[in-house]
């Protein structure tokens, strides 16, 4: 997929997988990972989400990476959190605010060896076509920390009904990317009909909660 086709979508107003307030299964599962103030968090292709507010407010050190910079300034702006540094670096702009940081820029490139307690993936897995999502969780397992853990919210919907984004992930695909370095949970897998216009059209559309956690060297070697 191209990255035209998202900064066209921003600036076209087909944004419907904003929402204008926390998301229910980040505040019903999020705090059941039990975080520490002063852990880092990160939420990629976090767009203007209100769910990074969420998270600082529980103390955590949000990063935020984005590909399109007005959403980064938007999300400053709209909620007030101001004034704001801007710097460049690594093939970023950094905009900052007290225990905030976006990265405006390719997640891809992100460079950030086992740096984050946390990962809260609530749109970003589904956004991605199937050819792109293996290099995806590479970007997810080098950044987490042994022991860490990723809130991943996911969709299971019949894709010829409906093309992407958001796509259909299924638990098997799930597997497959990421239980060669996690343990994966599924915490819920429910018919939702609250997830923007595009998929309320669906007859069948279920939401899924997973916990990945990574796993140790030590516990990795236990497993061969």
């Amino acid at each position: 997929m191209n990255p035209q086709f998202w900064i066209t979508a921003w600036e076209e107003g087909r944004t419907n997988f904003h929402q204008a307030s926390y998301h229910e299964k980040l505040t019903e599962f999020f705090p059941k990972l039990v975080p520490r103030a002063g852990d880092n968090v990160l939420v990629p292709l976090c767009g203007k989400s209100k769910d990074m507010l969420y998270l600082h407010g529980l103390g955590l050190n949000v990063h935020g990476v984005e590909l399109y910079q007005q959403a980064v300034e938007d999300f400053f702006g709209e909620n007030k959190l101001l004034p704001v540094q801007k710097a460049h670096e690594d093939e970023f702009e950094q905009y900052t605010y007290k225990n905030i940081l976006i990265s405006c820029g390719d997640l891809f490139k992100l460079e950030k060896d086992r740096a984050f307690d946390f990962v809260y993936d609530r749109a970003s897995l589904v956004a991605l076509p199937p050819e792109m999502r293996k290099s995806y969780a590479e970007v997810i397992k080098r950044s987490l920390k042994p022991g860490g853990k990723c809130l991943l919210i996911a969709y299971e919907y019949d894709q010829s009904k409906l093309s992407g984004p958001p796509f259909s992930v299924t638990t098997e695909e799930i597997h497959e990317l990421y239980s060669n370095r996690f343990s994966i949970k599924l915490l819920e897998s429910k018919e939702s009909t609250k997830e923007g216009l595009r998929l309320s059209s669906l007859e069948c559309l279920k939401q899924t909660v997973y916990v990945l956690e990574k796993l140790s060297d030590v516990e990795m070697e236990v497993l061969k």
